[in-house]
């Protein structure tokens, strides 16, 4: 059996320890370790995670500082000791640099590279996107996690699947068949509750025919720069990527993101930046859809109360994915 061994994590216990995708999209929580570490921990690497060829360590302490290491090459030969390719200190570096040392042992031949992704256009036909290894790359300077589990969340609608979407739409008895057919979510608290629910619980987000949600982590303090050196700014998400041709195809962009994670407000602008990640177009997000709040119940994302974000019937938000995407939030505000 292939265990991970931790040996030392700067911060305070307790931790949560999480096995995830390098992309974040999955994350397995592994439990709650008590005391300081070290001495080491160890733990087997979950069946679900056995066979990826990377994978990423994720621990939270108790002030809400996010630890990430990335490993590469898991082989079936055991290894004395892991030397990663980088230097076990994580890519986000604040003031009291949080330090984070792993040894797989039995199985790990690791290589420090976090990263994070999502994205996808009108054909009648349903052709599922390829499964492109995506590349939303999030690491932020540590930020505090209000709630493990509770995210923003990036939909990436592409016309190649609004034959799909519609009709699934429609048997349920909804006239919001998705954006790529060109409608809207009602602008009834009740019907857009019930609209938003059916859409969030759309197979194709996770079966593979429309590309993975992505997952983003929002900060509830302004200090420091995420990973592209842009600031973090309190109950905004820091710079997401959605890499060139991920979907191969025209789509459109919808953050849902938890009430409590924009401190109540609305997250009226998101900045739009193309192939230069410091470079941004402040966009404005269609009112008439973000007034409007569901709770959601089913099994696809957390389970709370959330607000749609997105710019229809403005096309600011379809968007052709032939160079790098990066979304940002600007404005949080009532």
């Amino acid at each position: 059996m292939s265990l991970i061994t931790i040996d030392s994590v700067s911060g305070i216990p307790p931790y949560q320890i999480y096995v995830c995708d390098v992309f974040q999209f999955n994350c397995q929580f592994i439990g709650v370790f008590t005391d300081y570490i070290p001495p080491s921990v160890s733990f087997p690497v979950p069946s679900g995670y056995t066979t990826a060829p990377q994978l990423l360590i994720k621990i939270v302490d108790s002030t809400g500082c996010v630890f990430t290491q990335n490993y590469m090459c898991l082989t079936p030969t055991p290894t004395p000791s892991i030397t990663p390719t980088n230097t076990p200190t994580l890519s986000l570096t604040p003031s009291n640099t949080p330090t984070l040392s792993i040894t797989p042992t039995n199985t790990v031949t690791p290589s420090v590279t976090p990263s994070y992704t999502p994205t996808n256009t009108v054909t009648p036909s349903v052709t599922p996107t390829k499964t492109v290894t995506p590349t939303v790359t999030t690491t932020p300077t540590p930020t505090q996690t209000p709630e493990p589990g509770i995210l923003a969340y990036l939909f990436i609608e592409p016309y190649s699947g609004s034959s799909s979407i519609g009709s699934y739409m429609n048997s349920l008895g909804s006239t919001f068949y998705g954006f790529t057919n060109t409608s809207q979510p009602s602008t009834s608290a009740s019907t857009f509750d019930l609209d938003m629910n059916r859409y969030v619980n759309y197979s194709g987000w996770t079966s593979g025919l429309f590309p993975a949600i992505g997952k983003q982590i929002i900060p509830t303090t302004t200090s420091g720069f995420d990973s592209y050196g842009n600031p973090i700014i309190a109950y905004n998400f820091p710079t997401t990527l959605v890499p060139e041709n991920y979907t191969q195809s025209k789509a459109w962009y919808t953050w849902i993101i938890p009430t409590n994670l924009t401190n109540n407000k609305y997250q009226m602008e998101i900045d739009l930046g193309i192939v230069n990640p410091n470079v941004f177009t402040s966009v404005k997000m269609e009112p008439t859809i973000y007034s409007n709040t569901f709770n959601y119940t089913g099994s696809t994302i957390a389970r709370t109360t959330y607000r749609v974000y997105t710019t229809y019937p403005s096309t600011a938000f379809e968007l052709d994915n032939t160079y790098d995407l990066y979304f940002r939030g600007s404005k949080v505000d009532i």
